[in-house]
This record gives structure tokens, C-alpha cells and sequence, in this order.
């Protein structure tokens, strides 16, 4: 436009030197196309006035310089306003692109995805020589209920981060009303080289009876249905029923430099240890605090007890149990802190296993010993990490988790055993994606970092959500 503008500008000087305004205006199509482009207040002369009041080329009076000065005034005018509509628009811009903002923060806080949009504007550019309203064109949003007048800092709200943390090391609860049926598959290799007791096995790496060494390999497929429902924005329950399939390849060597090693194979499954669990969400995360969520978790007995299991005349068993044989109570307390991208997690509880008197007969190479009460060792459990949001609908965590297990004490024939302290630790990963608006695909992963903890475990989840009301 600019261009053009210069273009006409020295079209018409020319014109003026040579035959006259007249004779340049009034030649070809320029005069019809040029006088609808331009906008004049009332009372300025139009271009097509200036043609039609000249005479005909080469036979009237020529252009006077009031004319000239006309024309320039009239250009200079739409250039103004050209410039003036140009810095209109850009602070309109300016304005759609915080409006876009506040909005896309909003949608965060509530948990909703950010996608592009288009904001609707009109355009209000007033008469010539009005001078340009900043604000002017926009279509502003109207204030009701829900909404927030723009420019105004958006309130907090309660609202937990959205990003999904590792699995048994709490995270977000479910919202009022909403149920989630999650089902799952995990699996579980150790290779164990050590001694330990040597009869009825209570959790991994810990057995009572005699002492031996111990070669194992042990694999573990868990399949699990969890559901998590909210009573409340901050109070949850949750249940799960694991089914279990267990296959151990032993080689065992008895301490007394006689006996020669056996290897052994053994397999077991059924129902396992049915969990419930309560999550209570104390704080509501303002001020700069991090979310504080109360857990509390108590495994039943459902599983087959290692006690229950059948042995052979040397006191070793024939099947592998299903279940730890005691009931567990576990109080925790999850810290989630939320920054961007990043949402750090921490977790510490403690673990409490009942003692219980088992009163079975355990068969070794010395003859019968008679198993009195056994106390497991309770836990101390730690764990802490990171979740990151790539986008909407994917996300990852990274964590380590560290078990300290206490001695194990059992009564066998008026004496009192005790076993070694375990050190469990995990360096654990997950990553999370939104297949759908209502359910996700979670994968996680574990590879132990000591002695006395699994070698590896993974397993996939997929929580399906459902609005109850």
C-alpha cells in the first residue's frame, strides 16, 4: 500500500509538470480506483472531485499549488491512520495473548488439557482522526458464575497436581464421587545367593528352620484388581485382591559338610494377601505448602500361609505359599510438592507385622523342632522422587525406594532365634499415558540397588475412572 502510495505520489507530480492534474487523473482507470480506496472527513475535497472540476486535458486551467497541497494532506491523512489502525491491532494482539494465558492457567488448576484455541475479535476502528481505543474491538468475555473477569489474578483453588506418581508410594486421591477399577499385571525375578533359615518362608529371603546355604532363583506373576473410590475430594478408599503364581528353582546345601546339595523346583499359586487401605489428604496445598496425604494400609491373611503349606519328611516344603501368614498394619504419610514442570514426592511410613504363635513342627536333619510364637520383623519403608508432565497426556517418574527390616524372632524349643536385619533398595520408574479421557496407562519399573532386595520387577496398570454422580 505504501508502495502504491509512493507510486501515485510520483505519478502525479509528473503529471503536474508536464499537461496537468487533469489530464493525469481523468486518463485510463486510475481515478475510479484510487477514489474508493481513500476515506475523507466531510467537507475535504475527494480525488474524484479534484478530476471533475479540472477541465479536459490540454484545455483548461491548470493545477494550482492549493490543489497539489490538497492531495499531499490527504495521503499524509491515510498514512496517519494506517499507522494509527497497525498499533490498534497489535495491542489487540497483546491483549488476546494474556486473555490466552490466564486461560490455559485456569484449565491447569482444574486438571483440564491446554489445546489451541481461537479467540473471536472485532474490529471497531472508529471514524478518521479518531484516535485508536487500545481496547477497542475486542470481544470481551462476559462475567457470570464459573467465570473471572479478566486481568484479575485467578484465585487458588484446591486442586492436587495431575501427574501420576510411582505405584504403592501414594499420589493423587480420587475426586468425590468417582470410582476407579484398576486391573494389573507385575512381575518379579530374584536370584538369591546366601544363608538363611531354612523351613517356612514369611516374606522373600527370610525362611525358618535350620540354617543352610542357599542358591534360588525366584519368579513371581502377580495379577491384581485394585479400585479406589472417593467419599470426598480428600478421603479415599481402596481395595485389592492380588492372584498369585510362584516358581522357585532351589539348590540348597545343609551346613554340616555331609549332606549333598539338592536342587529342588517348586511352584505355587492362588489368592494372595488381600490389601484395604485409606488415603486422607490433610492440607489443601496454599501458600507456598506442599500437598500432606495421611495412608493407611492393612494386609489380611487371605493368602496360603507358609505354615499351611505341605512338607516332605526333611521338613521342606512341597508347594510355595501364597501369602505371608500375618497381618500387617502400614501408617504412612506422602509429600507432594508441585512445581513446573515437576512434582516432587516423598513417602515414609512404618510397617508393623503381628506376631502370631504358629505352634507347627518343623522336620530337619536333627530330628523334629517344634516352632513356637514368631515375631516378623516390622519396617521401616522411605521413598522419594519425581514426576514430570511432558504434555497433557504423558508423563514419567523416577524414584528410590529403601526398606530397613527388622530381625525376625522366633521361640523353638525354649530358645529364642533371631535372624539378620535386611536392607531393601529400589531405584524405581514409571511412565503414564492418558489413552483416553477416562483411562490411563501406567508402567513401572524397579531393579534392586542391595543385596537383599529383588533383582528386577515391572508392571503395567491401567485405572479406569468412573463418575458414580
Amino acid at each position: 500500500m505504501r508502495n502504491l502510495r509512493r507510486s501515485f505520489r510520483g505519478r502525479l507530480l509528473i503529471r503536474v509538470a508536464g499537461t496537468g492534474l487533469a489530464a493525469g487523473m481523468a486518463a485510463g482507470t486510475g481515478h475510479a480506483a484510487w477514489a474508493d480506496d481513500f476515506q475523507v472527513q466531510p467537507g475535504q475535497p475527494t480525488l474524484g472531485q479534484l478530476a471533475e472540476a479540472a477541465p479536459a486535458a490540454g484545455g483548461g486551467q491548470p493545477v494550482t499549488q492549493e490543489d497539489l497541497r490538497q492531495v499531499i494532506e490527504l495521503l499524509d491523512q491515510q498514512k496517519k491512520k494506517l499507522a494509527a489502525q497497525e498499533q490498534a491491532l497489535a495491542e489487540q494482539q497483546r491483549v488476546i495473548a494474556e486473555q490466552q494465558n490466564q486461560l490455559n492457567y485456569l484449565k491447569v488448576q482444574v486438571g483440564q488439557p491446554v489445546q489451541p484455541s481461537l479467540v473471536p475479535v472485532a474490529y471497531n476502528l472508529g471514524p478518521i482522526g479518531t484516535p485508536p481505543d487500545p481496547g477497542a474491538g475486542i470481544l470481551r468475555i462476559q462475567e457470570g458464575e464459573g467465570q473471572q473477569p479478566v486481568g484479575e489474578a485467578p484465585a487458588e483453588v484446591e486442586e492436587r497436581p495431575e501427574v501420576s506418581i510411582i505405584p504403592d508410594q501414594g499420589g493423587v486421591l480420587t475426586r468425590e464421587g468417582q470410582l476407579v477399577i484398576e486391573p494389573g499385571l507385575e512381575y518379579t525375578h530374584s536370584d538369591n545367593n546366601r544363608f538363611f533359615f531354612q523351613g517356612f518362608e514369611i516374606v522373600d529371603t527370610i525362611l525358618i528352620g535350620f540354617i543352610e546355604a542357599t542358591e534360588a532363583d525366584r519368579d513371581t506373576i502377580t495379577a491384581s484388581l485394585a479400585a479406589r473410590y472417593g467419599v470426598t475430594n480428600r478421603f479415599e478408599i481402596e481395595g485389592k485382591v492380588p492372584l498369585l503364581y510362584r516358581r522357585d528353582r532351589t539348590t540348597t546345601t545343609d551346613i554340616d559338610g555331609v549332606t549333598t546339595p539338592s536342587t529342588q523346583n517348586l511352584e505355587g499359586y492362588g489368592l494372595g494377601d488381600i490389601e484395604i487401605a485409606g488415603h486422607y489428604q490433610i492440607n489443601d496445598g496454599t501458600g507456598g505448602w506442599p500437598f500432606f496425604v495421611g495412608n493407611l494400609k492393612v494386609k489380611t491373611i487371605t493368602g496360603t500361609s507358609p505354615f499351611d503349606v505341605d512338607v516332605d519328611s526333611n521338613g521342606r516344603a512341597e508347594e510355595l505359599a501364597t501369602g505371608s501368614g500375618f497381618w500387617s498394619v502400614q501408617p504412612s504419610v506422602t509429600t507432594i510438592f508441585p512445581t513446573d514442570p515437576a512434582v516432587f514426592f516423598t513417602n515414609l511410613g512404618f510397617t508393623w507385622n503381628v506376631a502370631d504363635d504358629v505352634n507347627a513342627t518343623v522336620q530337619g536333619a536333627g530330628g523334629a523342632v517344634q516352632v513356637g510364637r514368631v515375631d516378623p520383623g516390622d519396617s521401616i519403608n522411605t521413598s522419594f522422587g519425581m514426576g514430570v508432565s511432558l504434555n497433557e497426556t504423558t508423563s514419567f517418574s523416577i524414584g528410590y525406594e529403601f526398606n530397613y527390616v527388622f530381625p525376625t524372632t522366633q521361640e523353638s524349643g525354649g530358645t529364642t532365634f533371631e535372624s539378620d536385619p535386611l536392607n531393601v533398595g529400589s531405584l524405581l520408574f514409571g511412565w503414564s499415558y492418558q489413552y483416553a479421557e477416562d483411562m490411563s496407562i501406567n508402567l513401572s519399573a524397579s531393579v534392586g540397588t542391595t543385596e537383599d532386595a529383588p533383582d528386577f520387577r515391572t508392571a503395567i496398570r491401567v485405572p479406569i475412572r468412573f463418575d458414580m454422580y
